[in-house]
């Protein structure tokens, strides 16, 4: 039952430090709000291209494009190394006019600019699906490369070597993420020292008298540490929240744009443990930064 009158004591007087000090209080929240938002974005964007990259993964294709007006017939040679190939799960070849038909359907908005041409501007091609046993193998790049020397060949796409180029960018935007999420986690850490060393200063008399008649360390310290928690307590949850509008727009922005290679159901918000481990990275920077500058503070000699 003490332990709850003094947790009560120590939460009262920190919401009454919040509100005597409300701008320094409310630029540290502001510092940690910045800091877990920055990394939160991070951490979203690298866990929502990780999805996509896995579900491209499953389906790698190697689209094959033919010169123009080049017919079926002409490209038999072609078919037949496609169709003998071990690591081809199956194909289809796509007409120009097909081609044409896919685009009208995929961009409506964009239908009356191909009835204005005089020509088909798509050249026809092979779709490629890509058995899953040999994705990433070299039997799927010596095919490609088969492929790109054919005379009625003009391009070749394998979607493994762009996706292998995202998976990259992946791991730069964590590390990055990382590197400045710590960056701005520290300058929170400085924020909240500097803000609780001045609530310090601003009371020392009355912790001399607290000290004088017998009142710990500890429990002259619960109110600016409780302080520095709650601080990093309401950045994390202010970032979250400012995370999940953003988050929000861009979906809609998206949805907008109804984008053929990906669904909205392949893109996610932070799940509830990173959410709580965001806000849980807040009040532990306020701890940090609290106890840092009390630790010193409460060395000092009474008097």
């Amino acid at each position: 039952m003490r332990l709850f009158y003094v947790l009560r004591y120590f939460l009262r007087e920190a919401i009454s430090n919040l509100g005597s000090n409300r701008l320094n209080n409310l630029i540290s929240i502001s510092i940690i709000m910045f800091s877990l938002f920055t990394f939160g974005l991070f951490l979203l964007t690298a866990e929502n291209l990780t999805k996509l990259v896995g579900h491209w993964t499953e389906n790698v294709q190697v689209n094959v494009f033919m010169q123009k007006n080049t017919q079926r017939a002409q490209s038999s040679h072609l078919e037949s190394i496609i169709r003998s190939s071990a690591c081809v799960a199956n194909y289809k070849y796509v007409s120009e006019s097909e081609a044409l038909r896919r685009f009208q359907s995929y961009y409506p908005q964009m239908k009356q600019l191909t009835t204005q041409l005089e020509t088909n501007p798509f050249p026809p091609s092979y779709e490629i699906n890509v058995r899953k046993e040999f994705q990433n193998r070299v039997a799927v790049e010596d095919l490609v490369s088969r492929l790109r020397v054919d005379p009625h060949v003009d391009d070749v796409e394998y979607d493994q070597e762009w996706i292998d180029r995202i998976g990259f960018i992946i791991r730069f935007v964590r590390i990055l993420g990382i590197f400045f999420g710590g960056i701005l986690m520290f300058t929170a850490t400085f924020s909240i020292s500097n803000v609780i060393q001045l609530m310090v200063v601003s009371r020392k008399d009355e912790i001399e008298i607290m000290r004088l008649v017998g009142a710990t360390n500890s429990f002259i310290k619960g109110p600016f540490v409780t302080e520095g928690v709650l601080q990093g307590l309401i950045g994390g949850m202010v970032s979250i929240l400012v995370l999940f509008g953003l988050y929000n727009l861009i979906l809609a922005k998206v949805q907008a744009l109804r984008a053929p290679f990906f669904t909205l159901d392949l893109l996610h918000f932070l799940s509830g443990w990173t959410i709580a481990a965001v806000i849980a990275g807040g009040m532990l920077v306020g701890f940090i930064g609290s106890y840092v500058s009390l630790r010193r503070l409460m060395r000092q000699p009474v008097g």
